[in-house]
């Protein structure tokens, strides 16, 4: 019993030493662009041809009317509010359906030359919206005893480089925007469903324009990480500053134990070290700290840290290997 109070007691001091928060972290943009681009023209070329509707079962199904038209809409404000979201990038309505020529081939003169009479630096083309809800909508998810249901969104989206000839075509954004429904399957229940579905599905579009804005700058996400608190002053004063996100300071504070006598602590100063820099959207270093910990120190949680920070590290240069090919 004494044996097992014990190992208890000392687990309970080897997680004290660790807290586990969360942190945004720098992704890579999932398309990549030249840094000097800014200003983009925004077009939405959705059609009744092009994105067809389900008509079919339109109404007990709850769709609205021209649903995809409507979303696309809807689409291009999100773009923008993207674009106005990375604080560098620059969006514009434009109006064009010139971007092909009749072979289905690029008109790249066009582009050119558009591009350089309204001062932008390419193109974001919305060239298909498909929204799908479930068979039966409303009034089989209230049969079904269901207070939800939702509506699928798929966006094809073309982006075009003028001057360097560079496009990426058919991208695929998804968004599934999901609806709370009336209790009862009257008819004037399901009409109530229908109506909040016209609204809704202004809201999925908007979802969608967001996540295709996006998809051409770095983001910081959330990421669950780990750092350590305790074992000399330098990690216990760069606690609340890890904590709340004051990078630089916490790596002043952190470098100062650098040289501690204890090994051990030596370790844990690099790990944190490493998730400062990575705090600060600096992978290369952040490999540099966490691979000393790991190697010098036998930090075990660097191990671990390690093929986190690797795996980002390819993506990076493979974002950079796309975008120099």
């Amino acid at each position: 019993m004494k044996n097992l109070i014990l190992l208890f007691a000392g687990a309970m001091l080897i997680v004290s030493c660790k807290t586990s928060f969360r942190i945004s972290v720098k992704e890579p943009a999932a398309i990549a662009i030249s840094d000097s681009l800014q200003n983009f023209g925004v077009v939405n070329n959705v059609t009744k041809m092009n994105s067809p509707e389900e008509v079919v079962g339109s109404l007990l199904g709850g769709n609205a009317p021209n649903a995809n038209i409507t979303a696309a809409e809807r689409a291009i404000d999100g773009i923008f509010r993207a674009l106005d979201r990375s604080n560098k990038l620059h969006g514009v309505s434009f109006e064009t359906n010139q971007f092909k020529r009749g072979d289905g081939q690029i008109n790249w003169t066009y582009i050119d030359s558009a591009a350089k009479a309204n001062e932008l630096d390419g193109f974001i083309e919305i060239a298909e919206l498909r929204t799908v809800s479930p068979v039966g909508g409303s009034v089989l998810a209230n049969a079904e005893g269901k207070s939800r249901t939702y509506i699928d969104g798929t966006a094809y989206v073309n982006y075009y480089i003028a001057g360097e000839h560079v496009s990426h075509e058919r991208i695929v954004v998804r968004y599934r925007h999901h609806i709370r429904l009336s209790e009862g399957t009257s008819v004037i229940d399901v009409l109530n469903d229908v109506k909040k579905k016209q609204e809704q599905y202004r809201a999925l579009g908007f979802e969608l324009g967001y996540k295709a804005g996006k998809l051409i700058y770095p983001n910081w996400v959330w990421a669950n990480r780990k750092y350590y608190n305790k074992g000399s002053k330098e990690l216990k004063r760069a606690k609340p500053m890890i904590h709340k996100g004051n990078w630089d300071i916490a790596e002043k504070q952190l470098e100062y134990g650098l040289d501690h006598h204890k090994e051990k602590v030596r370790g844990r100063i690099c790990y944190n070290l490493a998730l400062v820099n990575e705090g600060q959207g600096d992978i290369d270093k952040a490999i540099e700290y966490a691979e000393k910990a790991a190697l010098e120190y036998g930090d075990k949680m660097a191990n671990d840290y390690l093929v986190t920070l690797r795996q980002r590290k390819r993506q990076l240069e493979q974002i950079k290997l796309d975008q120099e090919n």
